[in-house]
């Protein structure tokens, strides 16, 4: 499609009617928070995580994004100064309502892509069920730690590699070099509870970082490139899986409407 641009917000609704007339369907929804994450990353940083991802993936498949949403529920430093959460109820409908609404003027494709679990596995789930169309939850956890363990990245990195994609270097060097001094200086986190990670070794539990605590605290090896090339090869791994959420989609429309379950139907031509 000739669109300049892949934000939906930067378009005209000219340009946006055709890129659907000439066969575009598919819309990101980008998920991020405004949160603590550690002593030198910006607030905003699940936000330019989402963001960056989202970009990179719209320019790889021909889609188009809509602008992140900024907040959402925060485990680990609620309270603190900085850390902006909303309940899950606010986002779960608020997200669902975009997606409603994406679906009713013309987007077939909707991917919603997060740092939330539930956002992530239920939110598509109840959309498929009462539309009886697949709308994909990426998960960013789980598609950027596969390729972080290869290439031994850590999520401080994920933070400067995404400000790399969206033009902010200035910023990502800040990051670099603010880790670097407090690695320098000696900073070290402070003790945790007692027991606390041999109990998280169990599952998810509620946990809140102790004062002077984060959940991303400074990291030897933290690289802006290395983040980046780990967005990269996350987007470029998931490709193949968006094309064929359209052929999914197709095979819905034919048969009956179903509840059954669509546990990661999307994905199961790769």
């Amino acid at each position: 499609m000739a669109i300049p641009g892949f934000a939906l917000r930067e378009l005209t609704s000219r340009q946006c009617n055709r890129y659907q007339v000439e066969g575009g369907d598919l819309i990101l929804v980008p998920v991020g928070s405004v949160e603590i994450l550690g002593p030198h990353l910006p607030l905003g940083g699940r936000c330019f995580v989402a963001e960056a991802f989202c970009r990179l993936l719209a320019e790889a498949t021909g889609g188009l994004c809509l602008p992140v949403t900024p907040y959402a529920p925060v485990e680990t430093t609620c309270g603190r100064p900085g850390t902006v959460p909303v309940p899950a109820r606010v986002l779960e409908r608020y997200i669902r309502a975009v997606m409603d609404d994406c679906l009713a003027t013309g987007f077939r494709r909707v991917l919603v892509v997060t740092h939330v679990d539930y956002l992530r596995y239920y939110i598509p789930q109840e959309f498929y069920e009462d539309h009886n169309v697949a709308a994909a939850g990426i998960h960013l956890g789980e598609e950027l730690w596969a390729h972080s363990r290869e290439l031994g990245a850590e999520e401080g990195s994920w933070v400067a590699g995404a400000l790399l994609v969206l033009g902010r270097e200035d910023l990502a060097r800040k990051v670099e070099a603010e880790n670097a001094r407090l690695l320098s200086d000696g900073w070290r986190p402070p003790p945790g509870p007692p027991g606390l990670e041999a109990v998280r070794a169990v599952g998810v539990i509620g946990h809140t970082c102790p004062p002077g605590g984060y959940p991303l605290p400074p990291h030897a090896g933290l690289s802006a490139e290395l983040g980046e090339t780990v967005l990269r090869r996350a987007v470029t791994a998931l490709v193949p899986a968006v094309a064929s959420l359209r052929e999914y989609n197709d095979f819905l429309s034919r048969r009956a409407k179903s509840r059954g379950m669509m546990w990661r139907g999307w994905r199961w031509s790769e």
